[in-house]
């Protein structure tokens, strides 16, 4: 299985390199760390040392891309095309950014429709502007619908762009299944976010600290998408490698 971490803390960057495992970097989920690049970018250059495989969050400091807003359509096409270049500076193919959708839509028809059209605009705009080689994936966070991300990867019609399929935020945002979840996204799945909850609350547990089955929702991903893709810890590292190493995963 491919293990990525979503680093957080320095110590985690040594359990990365002493598993031989990916690293996700999210220094640039901040807008003020975008904003004094040329400052952080020597730090994230030192810690990708001794590691061979990457991914980067992208910002998500109050972007909206499903907002009547165009001023902050703007700003958050200014930011996602800032964390493109930085991903491409620092030799990073892979990277993630959040779904702009809220749970206030709450299933309303005319709600969903206008989501789905304003999203697929804007990322066919962005896709136009990703570099060969590179391939952004979109996290579901809020989320309620897998159908609504099939529509939305459909019409962006864009190789270049796929789905991170966040298992927590499944869990505790939307009231369809796990394992309805994987059946609806199929391969358009490229790349996992993993971490446990109680289904109420999106608390980042460990591994099996939560009621997630992951022996089961795993398997069940891998069916559809091989064990090759990402699959990224975005909780407690050592709690969590214990769980996958238990399970022969790691």
């Amino acid at each position: 299985m491919n293990i990525y971490v979503s680093v957080i803390y320095d110590d985690e960057l040594e359990l990365v390199r002493q598993n031989n495992m990916g690293y996700e970097i999210t220094f640039y989920s901040s807008a003020k760390n975008l904003d004094t690049f040329e400052t952080i970018h020597p730090i994230i250059t030192q810690n990708m040392k001794g590691i061979n495989k990457f991914s980067m969050h992208g910002s998500y400091d109050g972007v909206n891309y499903a907002t009547n807003d165009p001023l902050i359509v703007e700003i958050t096409k200014k930011r996602f095309m800032q964390s493109i270049n930085v991903a491409s500076f620092h030799g990073v193919k892979q990277l993630i950014f959040h779904s702009a959708y809220r749970t206030f839509f709450g299933f309303k028809e005319p709600a969903t429709k206008y989501f789905i059209k304003t999203s697929i605009a804007f990322w066919a705009d962005i896709a136009k502007n990703i570099p060969d080689g590179m391939t952004i994936f979109i996290e579901n966070v809020e989320d309620e619908d897998p159908q609504v991300f099939v529509e939305i990867i459909n019409g962006i019609d864009s190789p270049k762009i796929k789905c991170c399929f966040d298992i927590g935020h499944a869990f505790s945002y939307s009231p369809f299944s796990l394992d309805i979840w994987i059946k609806v996204l199929k391969d358009k799945i490229g790349y996992v976010h993993i971490h446990d909850n109680d289904g109420k609350s999106d608390l980042h547990l460990p591994l099996g600290k939560g009621n997630i089955s992951f022996l089961e929702t795993l398997y069940g991903i891998m069916e559809y998408t091989g064990d090759k893709i990402p699959f990224t810890l975005e909780c407690n590292v050592p709690t969590s490698i214990d769980w996958l190493r238990k399970n022969n995963f790691l």
